[in-house]
């Protein structure tokens, strides 16, 4: 399958050798850069931007040369105690929030909304500007004291939706078709290479998760705007953020203004004289000048493992899960005897089956050796996501996690058209046993080969099946009538016992502290990120505004790219997949 796709990536090469040529601009910048200062000046606001990347571990995204940030990315967990550095330094006297969209996991999006909302208990504000506010930027800056919008500028709030889109028509008229495998009714991975629109159980599945998060989010706007839940629906339905009159006459925002007017309030509200500087301290600067420091005894530990992005075999990247990598990993923990429990972070959509069952093992052993283990879920813990957690003491998920997807399948390209018709390329063999060319993309696969691969499919489903009946206490019986790839949020699957608790990663570590008889802990984070030897072109090349425009970075670019990237993961799989809906986009 790898080298069907390199075709078709061949083509980037190019791209990349552009990157490094602009990359060592950035030789330059960083002999030039200067050292800083390391107080936050006095009466200072906290300047907040969350249209950026926030994996779950400060670092641990892939280099992507396409996001000129993405190598200094602050991980949620820095991000919320930031805040909360905050909220306790009197250098800040409040926080404005300036995104006009976020681009987060909704479950990533209310552990931020958790954390701004604690904020404002400490008796300081909250305030937001924006030119426009998209809905998930709009579920952050609810918790604002006062939202403030340009006269000219909307409010993008209009419910919940999504719009996978389906290839199968186009890879037709290229030649190219799919023998696919699956099993369970709601395993909907494979259908946009066999379907040419949703199916049935794949639209059910999918509101019913949809009208989980709407929930999640109205709880949080009511609550911020004094709206009831039927004001809000009928704010949504009729569309009364479409401008900034009637944002405002809705009760969407609080004032109408523009950005020097603001400056004005900021200043009456600081005590500063008219025309008068304003401290603004941005994410980054802000936590380059303080330390975050894990208190508690060494000698207690509570060890962190941060299991985000796609679950491979083989590969060895920053941002995703790896056979080897976690082994290690878990192997260092089980050595350490200072560690006394282990939470597990899942924000996962799946992936190999195979590295699924290889955690799931180290997962056993750890509790063998008489290590709690408590799992805490973040925007995703779906199919291979929810295979590793399965057999952990406690399952902790935020109300919006995306979870389940209990369900196996495997698809296998066929070019053989595309080869022949479209190339002229045809292609014959001599074996000498009727299986020693199996599963190629130019060959069609024989009746006896489709009955193994499905076989197989159904045998790691079975498999699949008795791990959580096992770890969750279910017949399977009980657990196949909740599987069958079927997607659940968080509280759902709370409620059907896939989740033990409601809550997010500080919860889970409360768990397993007192599990493992605790009072006190220090943190111990997995994995280690280790930053290339390119990292610092990349972020010297950051400051340099001209070289960064050379970078596709509008919202159309990001989507194509991200579209791109998915569709390539997809192409490049191998073996049977543990492994979500791939390309869910939330509107």
């Amino acid at each position: 399958m790898k080298q069907f796709f390199k075709f078709f990536t061949a083509s980037c090469l190019g791209v990349f050798a552009a990157i490094a040529m602009i990359s060592l601009v950035g030789m330059l910048m960083i002999s030039m850069a200067s050292s800083k200062d390391t107080t936050v000046a006095s009466n200072s606001i906290l300047k907040l931007d969350l249209s950026r990347i926030i994996p779950e571990k400060s670092g641990n995204v892939k280099t992507d040369p396409f996001n000129m940030d993405a190598t200094e990315a602050i991980g949620l967990r820095d991000l919320r105690r930031t805040i909360q550095n905050a909220a306790e330094d009197s250098n800040i006297k409040g926080i404005l929030l300036t995104h006009k969209d976020v681009s987060l996991g909704q479950a990533t999006i209310k552990s931020i909304v958790d954390e701004l909302n604690r904020f404002k208990e400490s008796g300081k504000w909250i305030y937001s500007y924006g030119d426009y506010y998209g809905q998930s930027a709009y579920f952050v800056n609810s918790t604002a004291d006062s939202i403030f919008l340009n006269p000219n500028g909307m409010v993008d709030v209009k419910g919940y939706a999504t719009m996978i889109p389906f290839f199968k028509e186009g890879m037709d008229k290229l030649g190219v078709k799919f023998d696919i495998f699956y099993a369970g009714n709601f395993k909907s991975a494979t259908e946009p290479f066999r379907r040419s629109n949703m199916s049935e159980p794949n639209k059910l599945q999918t509101r019913t998760f949809l009208d989980g998060m709407l929930d999640v989010f109205q709880e949080q706007v009511t609550t911020a705007r004094g709206f009831d839940v039927a004001t809000l629906d009928a704010i949504m339905n009729d569309y009364k953020g479409i401008n900034g009159k009637s944002a405002l006459q809705a009760n969407l925002v609080d004032e109408l203004l523009f950005w020097d007017d603001l400056q004005d309030i900021l200043r009456k509200k600081l005590d500063i004289k008219e025309n008068g500087k304003i401290e603004f301290i941005d994410l980054e600067e802000y936590k380059s000048k303080i330390t975050l420091k894990e208190e508690g005894p060494r000698n207690n530990r509570v060890a962190i493992v941060y299991a985000e992005g796609n679950v491979g075999y083989g590969a060895d990247e920053k941002g995703s899960i790896s056979d080897k990598k976690y082994m290690k990993i878990f192997e260092k923990i089980r050595a350490d005897k200072k560690i006394k429990a282990v939470v597990l972070r899942v924000n996962s959509g799946g992936g190999s089956a195979l590295t699924s069952d290889i955690i799931h093992k180290e997962i056993a052993h750890l509790k063998a050796d008489g290590i709690p283990v408590v799992s805490s879920f973040g925007d995703y813990a779906a199919s291979g996501g929810y295979y590793i957690a399965a057999n952990s003491d406690t399952i902790v998920s935020m109300p919006n996690t995306l979870t389940g997807s209990i369900g196996v399948f495997s698809m296998l390209p066929n070019a053989q058209k595309l080869a022949s018709e479209k190339l002229g390329v045809n292609f014959d063999t001599v074996r000498t046993h009727q299986h020693a060319i199996t599963m190629s993309p130019f060959l069609d696969m024989s009746p006896d080969q489709k009955a193994m691969v499905q076989s197989e499919t159904d045998a790691i489903y079975d498999q699949f099946l008795t791990i959580v009946s096992n770890g969750r206490g279910m017949t399977i019986e009980e657990t196949h009538e909740i599987a069958q790839g079927r997607v659940w949020t968080g509280m759902a699957g709370k409620e059907i016992g896939l989740v033990d608790v409601i809550g997010d990663l500080e919860d889970a570590i409360k768990i397993a502290g007192d599990m493992a008889g605790l009072d006190k802990w220090k943190i111990k984070e997995y994995p280690s990120i280790k930053r290339e030897w390119y990292e610092d072109l990349i972020k010297g090349l950051n400051k340099g505004s001209s070289a960064r425009a050379l970078i596709p970075n509008d919202d159309l670019s990001r989507t194509l790219i991200k579209d791109y990237s998915e569709l390539k993961s997809i192409m490049e799989m191998e073996g049977p997949q543990c492994r979500m809906p791939y390309m869910y986009k939330f509107n």
